[in-house]
């Protein structure tokens, strides 16, 4: 089970965060031998290979943190992509960029992917829906002619990361009030709850504020990739 660069950066750390952090807390100061021997006898199964338990919680961990983090934050913020910043800037309602720079896009998308894009006259006419969706038709073209690009990943996986820590961040505030709960009532122990309660405010804090945090990074990696998109189409220009 291997990570590319993108896996490690914006799926493992954010999970390691946000999930295993507050995992790590009780297994370091609560050892139960009962728990100890079901793990044991389960790496003992040998249909799952080489693979040991800790890795299979870790690939798990990432995956619930970015499932979480597309469905709670990125799909209700950016309502299924129709309020995605990529999707914003290439409206004629939006000024982020100049109607001319818009109409340069479009026959450039035209070019590459064969996708019409509305015009400023269309667009008034059209259903909102309508011309966003050929916006987001032609965003998932692009992403993927320009994704390995060193800027736009860099800053995919800055984006990645954020919504992954944000989606790790709901199941590290259910485990921290465990430990809390736990190690308060059951076995008291003030480290653990300290270390508890601190990854409950962190956590806290970044729910707070997550839709700033999402969109703040959403609009970066937004620029970066319509910037190196048109970058070969603006640097033919020049030197004509």
């Amino acid at each position: 089970m291997k990570f590319d660069k993108y896996g490690r950066s914006a799926r493992l750390v954010p999970a390691l965060f946000t999930i295993v952090f507050p995992l790590m807390i009780f297994n370091h100061f609560f050892v139960n031998k009962q728990i100890s021997k079901v793990i044991e006898s389960f790496n003992k199964v040998e249909i799952v290979g080489d693979i040991t338990m800790s890795i299979v919680l870790i690939f798990f961990t990432t995956q619930f943190a970015r499932t979480i983090g597309k469905i709670l934050f990125e799909r209700r913020i950016y309502k299924d992509e129709l309020e995605m910043p990529t999707t914003q800037f290439l409206i004629y309602a939006n000024n982020e960029y100049s109607d001319d720079y818009k109409v340069k896009f479009a026959k450039k998308v035209k070019k590459d992917f064969g996708i019409t894009l509305s015009t400023k006259e269309e667009e008034k006419k059209d259903e909102e829906e309508m011309y966003k969706r050929k916006i987001i038709e032609a965003f998932s073209h692009i992403r993927k002619r320009i994704n390995s690009n060193k800027f736009v990943l860099q800053h995919n996986i800055e984006y990645g990361a954020m919504r992954n820590a944000l989606g790790g961040s709901v199941i590290g505030i259910l485990i921290s009030i465990f430990n809390i709960v736990f190690f308060y009532q059951h076995t008291y122990n003030l480290i653990a709850i300290c270390l508890s309660v601190i990854l409950f405010i962190v956590y806290l804090f970044m729910l707070i504020f997550s839709s700033s945090i999402i969109k703040n990074y959403g609009r970066n990696y937004a620029k970066i990739i319509i910037r190196e998109y048109m970058a070969e189409q603006l640097n033919k220009e020049k030197e004509k």
